[in-house]
């Protein structure tokens, strides 16, 4: 197969709507449990005002930062997260699933990195695209 049919990759990361519904769904069951424990009631509340102000800065770090996943054979794998795309070996330990994508990234200065993808944050195309291409380039070790 020759190398001008490999196309390159430039993916934005939408917010998961699915992601933002499982993360209040698990802080309302924290909170259920933080009420229905025997704790004293000034505890009890404290933790419930934890559990809400965690919630808040969950949602708005979802809704904030818009990442973007870059893929070409000259350059690799990128990431842009902040102003700069930013080179990164995706490392073999990513799961690959048809719902979520867990993508576990070494970034050059800043160590490891996992990035979830749920597949709400891509239209199914390029979700599908991106599977593909990942499934492609890390089994090879071309990473």
């Amino acid at each position: 197969m020759s190398k001008k049919y490999d196309p390159s990759l430039l993916l934005e990361l939408k917010p998961s709507k699915r992601l933002k519904r499982l993360l209040i769904l698990a802080h309302v069951l924290a909170l259920g449990a933080c009420l229905a424990n025997a704790l004293p009631l000034v505890i009890r509340l404290a933790l419930s005002a934890g559990i809400g102000l965690h919630l808040g800065v969950v949602i708005r770090h979802l809704n904030d930062p818009r990442q973007i996943i870059k893929y070409t054979e000259a350059s690799g794998w990128e990431i842009m997260d902040g102003d700069d795309f930013e080179p990164v070996r995706i490392i073999s330990s990513t799961v690959i699933t048809v719902y979520v994508i867990f993508l576990h990234v070494i970034r050059q200065n800043a160590g490891k990195k996992t990035i979830i993808v749920l597949n709400d944050a891509l239209s199914e195309d390029d979700y599908r695209f991106l599977i593909v291409k990942l499934r492609t380039t890390v089994n090879n070790g071309r990473n």
